[in-house]
């Protein structure tokens, strides 16, 4: 969690089924004739016909799953990547499904989000109002860092107490503290987890704000 220079937000983490499928198609054929007895002539049997089209529809099927799950795994990806504007039920949605452990300050307003991850298990969610700045890089937009730390109640805690900061205990038993000289950061090491949050927001005392609101910081659940 690094502090940037003129307003910039740095961080060190940023940036099947046994049934058959096909219960009413028979896909055994004896030969390419059927005989109704022996002194008729042989008939072309249209068995095979009906067994080319069965095929064909089996491999424009399994054609589509593939491109279907393909596109949608590309999809999730990119909803990881920070590159879809997601509404409050899709951030939902795809934290469940990547069973990521997020941290927000809660849902706002003709807002969207996008989400993004790091290999070092650190999840970030940005608040677009109105769903625009999704490629907007600089700092006008409020972020909420979940960041994995070990003993994070304590060390947020105590550096709380170093010159230059400010510490205290919030409402809700997280500890809290911010660099004097950058209150637009505030950071929470949630008690009892190995959790860090930074609170990033470029307003005057919305991050502190929101760190002061009982139950305004809270993981994201299905």
């Amino acid at each position: 969690m690094n502090q940037g220079k003129d307003g910039e937000v740095e961080h060190s983490d940023i940036f099947e089924s046994e049934e058959d499928p096909f219960p009413n198609v028979d896909f055994i054929d004896s030969g390419s004739f059927s005989y109704r007895g022996s002194d008729e002539k042989p008939r072309r049997s249209k068995r095979p016909l009906v067994l080319g089209t069965a095929l064909t529809i089996i491999i424009l099927a399994v054609g589509s799953y593939f491109f279907l799950t393909h596109n949608t795994k590309k999809t999730d990806e990119l909803k990881i990547q920070g590159k879809v504007a997601m509404s409050q039920t899709e951030l939902r949605d795809v934290v469940a499904s990547k069973h990521l452990t997020v941290y927000w300050a809660g849902a706002l307003a003709d807002t969207k989000y996008a989400l993004i991850t790091n290999k070092s298990g650190s999840v970030f969610v940005r608040y677009l109002p109105n769903g625009s700045g999704l490629n907007d890089s600089t700092t006008s937009y409020r972020v909420i860092a979940t960041y994995n730390q070990k003993g994070a109640f304590g060390i947020t805690k105590s550096a709380g107490g170093t010159v230059g900061n400010v510490g205290f205990i919030n409402v809700d038993g997280n500890a809290v503290f911010y660099v004097k000289a950058r209150p637009t950061n505030v950071y929470l090491g949630i008690k009892d987890k190995d959790i860090q949050i930074e609170i990033y927001d470029p307003g005057i005392d919305q991050a502190l704000g929101l760190a002061l609101i009982h139950n305004q910081i809270t993981q994201i659940t299905k």
